[in-house]
């Protein structure tokens, strides 16, 4: 379970990026978190993943108070978390396969568990074909779905999807959205960060918008949402 009660971040700079966010998102979810540019999406992630703290409030991850976690425990509490991002982060120089049984070496996995696992994620991204490939011999969507093994692998309880889509055409968007649901349905909690109205009104879950920090709407229905203008003065 994902609880934020209250939460504030505020940057060096002086940027409020999160106004009193206050969100409960239960285990098996599938929500997405939409917003303009600026909205504030980009921070939730960095709080829920550990890479920020927040500046007031508290950041609940599967009983876990993220902003109080010290530095040298931030990996540890990334086992039970998966992320998925906009721009793939795939090693060259590594095939796929290289790619996904990684993740699972720098945790110590045995050799025999990793080789089985690898190979579970594989069919389940239906890429059992391209274990061999290199990220530049393969298509976007197929990057995508190969980063998306990578972040499965562990089985982690929370997969994150920071815009997953924002470099695919329609088609394999579709594509990676059907592959996500399909992961929610084996129990993980999926967030995902999207620009895309049409994915969001089309393929209905919980939407939850940002705007300029604050949470402006949360419809467990899904679906598209107009702007909403600003409730400050």
């Amino acid at each position: 379970m994902v609880i934020l009660e209250n939460v504030y971040k505020t940057y060096r700079n002086g940027v409020n990026a999160l106004n009193d966010v206050s969100l409960t998102i239960d285990d098996g979810e599938f929500v997405y978190v939409i917003g303009n540019t600026g909205s504030g999406k980009s921070t939730l992630i960095k709080l829920l993943d550990g890479e920020e703290i927040p500046s007031k409030g508290t950041v609940m991850v599967n009983d876990v108070n993220v902003g109080r976690l010290r530095f040298s425990k931030v990996p540890l509490y990334r086992r039970n978390i998966g992320v998925v991002f906009q721009d793939y982060r795939l090693l060259e120089y590594k095939t796929i396969y290289e790619n996904v049984a990684y993740s699972l070496e720098v945790i110590g996995l045995p050799s025999l568990d990793i080789h089985r696992r690898v190979r579970e994620v594989l069919d389940i991204v239906d890429l059992q074909d391209k274990a061999r490939s290199f990220p530049n011999q393969l298509s976007g969507g197929q990057q995508q779905r190969a980063t998306i093994a990578r972040a499965i692998a562990n089985k982690p309880k929370l997969l994150i999807a920071d815009e997953p889509t924002g470099n695919l055409d329609p088609h394999k968007s579709n594509e990676i959205v059907e592959l996500l649901e399909k992961i929610n349905g084996t129990g993980t909690t999926v967030i995902m960060v999207t620009h895309s109205d049409y994915l969001v009104d089309k393929y209905r879950h919980r939407t939850i918008k940002l705007q300029e920090g604050h949470v402006v709407a949360d419809m467990k229905e899904g679906g598209y949402m107009p702007d909403v203008q600003s409730h400050r003065p």
